[in-house]
């Protein structure tokens, strides 16, 4: 059975751990996914994250995935050089703290405002040169901690769709090596058959992001709306996680700015009930699949 979870961001963040778990267990989630934010930093150590995992267990719910970005395709050696070390460093932590996924992307970050560009600024092949160099040394760090990279699909990046993200998959062929799948992005380079998409990730799906989209992969030429305005057909995308039996968690990244900031007063604390509201809806037809196959 898909478990559904939450990604605190903005305003939550201002939020004591223990309030944002019970806010989240109140509003019938089972997991959260964390930002760096609540877990590593100078002023954090294993007392704070003590606290988390506390705060976590008390409400019933799971860390379903701990967020790691960092951009791997920047022309600063020493700048990749860092972000490689941090990385290191923050899988360790996790898996210490008994957590089981990571979330990375690849980079580079389109939204800069002086980004890198893949065939001006640096070739494709010096890009996947840079990336390859770092989950040489990610992986087994990886590995030793007990922790599975879910690798996340991002426009403009790398990889930033189901047939980019299948070259690095095919280098490491590695079972800590798969995808944190968000449709939203995918969309956003017309691919919308969503249970092709899901199929063809299989058993390499190790999280899921809930997120629509509308629009193509250029600044200003898209939106995340809310959950079932977009193009993402919800229906066939649950069916299939269904279908090849995922049972791990889907988790709501909310990024509807102009509604965030519009509607809601840029209370991201509001979405959280909002978004529920909405996966019930999108999934009352699961519970006949269910009772089918039974």
């Amino acid at each position: 059975m898909i478990r559904y979870g939450f990604l605190p961001s903005g305003s939550m963040l201002k939020w004591d751990i223990e309030k944002v778990c019970e806010y989240l267990c109140a509003a019938g989630y089972e997991g959260i996914e964390l930002l760096p934010v609540w877990l590593l930093g100078e002023d954090k150590n294993d007392e704070t994250r003590k606290r988390v995992l506390d705060a976590v267990l008390s409400n019933n719910l799971t860390i379903s995935e701990v967020v790691l970005q960092r951009d791997l395709v920047v022309v600063d050696e020493a700048e990749r050089a860092d972000a490689v070390k941090w990385l290191s460093e923050a899988i360790a932590i996790v898996g210490q703290m008994g957590v089981d996924t990571v979330n990375l992307f690849t980079g580079p970050q389109p939204w800069l405002a002086d980004p890198v560009v893949i065939g001006k600024d640096v070739s494709q092949g010096q890009a996947w040169g840079w990336v390859f160099a770092a989950f040489d040394q990610l992986l087994p760090i990886a590995e030793k901690n007990g922790v599975r990279i879910a690798v996340e699909n991002v426009w403009g990046m790398l990889c930033c769709d189901l047939y980019s993200h299948t070259f690095l998959q095919a280098r490491y062929n590695s079972p800590l090596l798969g995808v944190n799948l968000d449709p939203s992005h995918d969309i956003l380079y017309g691919n919308t058959d969503m249970s092709f998409l899901v199929k063809s990730w299989g058993d390499k799906i190790f999280h899921v992001h809930l997120k629509d989209a509308v629009g193509i992969p250029v600044q200003g030429k898209f939106v995340f709306p809310l959950l079932g305005e977009g193009l993402v057909n919800w229906t066939d995308f649950f069916a299939a996680l269904h279908a090849i039996g995922y049972k791990g968690f889907a988790s709501v990244e909310f990024e509807s700015w102009d509604y965030l900031r519009n509607i809601l007063n840029g209370k991201h604390e509001e979405s959280v009930g909002l978004s529920m509201d909405a996966i019930r809806k999108l999934t009352e037809f699961l519970k006949e699949t269910s009772a089918d196959d039974q």
